[in-house]
């Protein structure tokens, strides 16, 4: 027997819970991804009010983030178990615990961090008319390959007006973890080593074929030394499996139109090819500068 519940479950809702699932968002997030909605969201205010009435219906939680945002700390909404069920029905495998937990207090910069990317790119995207489809959340996709185990922070295919697919991983880089290490653990070396020998697999036209979007934060000097490993070792270098832009330079541009990604060969691009309107075949072309 269906679940009743305790206000009336519209489109809009079910757009907030599909949100809501892919990362945790705070309403200032959510009233901005909105704009991808059917019907967004024009005020904050109203959108609290459906929060609330979404979270007495037993649909979602909150919690407060330990950051400041305009001289207060905002809240971070989760799906419970209940608002999972109604997203992907009864008989739906839940996630893991923590999926519908507090998220603890040393992760939360990364994980408002990764929201902001998300939300940015799914908004500037719908504006190109190219769709945010087949979203991973952080952690569950696994890739493995020649020895390395990578957990990205989330996966996605960016889909445009024709239906051409491109596949991305992301990985939101915080300064903290070790560029190289010669002992077998965490850093950007093995990441970058596992990444390229998992994506060599596919050849160039493969529809499973993908991108590493990295996405620094808190320094500039990050990426160059980020993108110089990736130069370093990977095994072709005319194949494009790394492209880096640092945070504040993405979520101050639109990336389907400016190139502001870089790769293993100091070449700009945007974020996926877009159509070259000067060009008289009319095809699609990738948007490449080269580095001042």
């Amino acid at each position: 027997m269906p679940k009743r519940f305790t206000t009336k479950i519209g489109l809009r809702d079910l757009d907030i819970l599909t949100a809501i699932d892919r990362t945790p968002l705070t309403p200032a997030q959510l009233c901005k991804v909105s704009q991808t909605f059917s019907v967004p969201f024009h005020d904050e205010h109203n959108l609290r009010r459906r929060l609330r009435r979404l979270t007495d219906a037993g649909l979602l939680k909150s919690w407060p983030y330990a950051i400041v945002s305009n001289g207060r700390s905002p809240h971070y909404f989760k799906l419970t178990r209940e608002g999972y069920r109604l997203l992907y029905g009864e008989d739906a495998a839940l996630p893991r615990r923590r999926y519908f937990g507090e998220i603890s207090h040393g992760h939360h910069y990364h994980t408002n961090y990764l929201a902001d990317v998300i939300v940015h790119l799914a908004v500037t995207g719908h504006r190109q008319r190219i769709a945010l489809r087949h979203f991973a959340r952080e952690n569950s996709v696994k890739l493995e390959a020649g020895g390395f185990t990578m957990y990205p922070d989330c996966a996605f295919q960016l889909v445009n007006a024709k239906g051409r697919a491109f596949n991305f991983v992301l990985e939101l880089d915080n300064g903290t973890e070790r560029m190289r290490s010669r002992q077998d653990v965490e850093s950007i070396e093995r990441k970058i080593r596992g990444y390229d020998i998992h994506q060599s697999q596919f050849a160039a036209d493969d529809p499973n074929r993908y991108v590493v979007l990295f996405v620094t934060n808190r320094s500039v000097y990050r990426l160059p030394k980020i993108l110089s490993l990736a130069d370093t070792f990977m095994q072709n270098r005319q194949r494009t499996v790394f492209v880096g832009c640092d945070f504040d330079t993405l979520l101050a541009s639109n990336p389907f139109h400016d190139a502001v990604f870089t790769d293993h060969r100091c070449l700009r691009r945007t974020i996926v090819p877009m159509q070259n309107a000067a060009s008289k075949k009319q095809h699609a072309s990738l948007t490449v500068t080269p580095v001042s």
